[in-house]
């Protein structure tokens, strides 16, 4: 049988190709594949990294126990540095200090026992000239001369402690060591006393002066 189609062209029902529609999904089905490999992906990634951050939390906890060692490795290499300024201080010249020390036996009066003779070291805070990295003056634009600054000296100290009981006529015999030790041109060019401190005590039940005298080494 033959059939006429009478309906005007622009009336007549169009048959769609379903070739968009299954574009349409399959680019969407890439797509969702592309998220979902990306998403796994990321999911490896911070599974890694949390097993990086984990790590590092771990060596920073041993590196705690490394902070304190060396922090105390730090403070006993200061105590050390110490020890040896005052041993190179000793063994800088022996026959030097053991005559400084016989004629500190000639400055000493006779109602005076020695406690201690000892070598130690002060920081002082003293102004020196400045000079920059190359070692060459700074010098002041305004006034013309070298520029001065403070800066943090180790020197050395001799420290003498002892008793002492005043000799016959009443004097006081730590009076009498400073005098001796000040007025000396020999031992007071090596040694400038610096601090002197005298207190009232007892030695074997009898009451004695206890004195520290401390000197500068020059």
């Amino acid at each position: 049988m033959i059939k006429i189609n009478l309906l005007p062209y622009e009336q007549r029902p169009i048959t769609r190709t379903p070739l968009p529609h299954v574009i349409s999904l399959m680019i969407l089905a890439g797509t969702l594949f592309f998220m979902l490999q990306t998403y796994m992906q990321l999911n490896v990634e911070l599974a890694g990294v949390n097993q990086q951050i984990a790590k590092q939390e771990a060596a920073l906890e041993l590196l705690k126990e490394t902070v304190k060692k060396y922090e105390e490795l730090e403070k006993q290499k200061k105590q050390l540095q110490t020890m040896v300024a005052t041993i190179q201080i000793i063994l800088k010249d022996r026959t030097i200090w053991s005559e400084h020390l016989y004629k500190i036996t000639t400055l000493t009066p006779d109602n005076i026992w020695y406690k201690r003779l000892r070598l130690t070291t002060r920081r002082f805070t003293e102004e020196i000239p400045a000079v920059d990295a190359k070692g060459n003056p700074v010098m002041d634009k305004i006034t013309g001369r070298q520029k001065m600054e403070k800066k943090q000296i180790t020197r050395p100290i001799l420290e003498i402690s002892g008793y002492a009981i005043d000799d016959e006529s009443g004097l006081s015999s730590t009076a009498t060591l400073a005098t001796n030790t000040t007025s000396d041109p020999e031992f007071s060019k090596n040694f400038v006393l610096y601090t002197a401190d005298t207190t009232d005590t007892e030695f074997d039940g009898y009451p004695v002066r206890g004195f520290v005298f401390e000197y500068l080494i020059s």
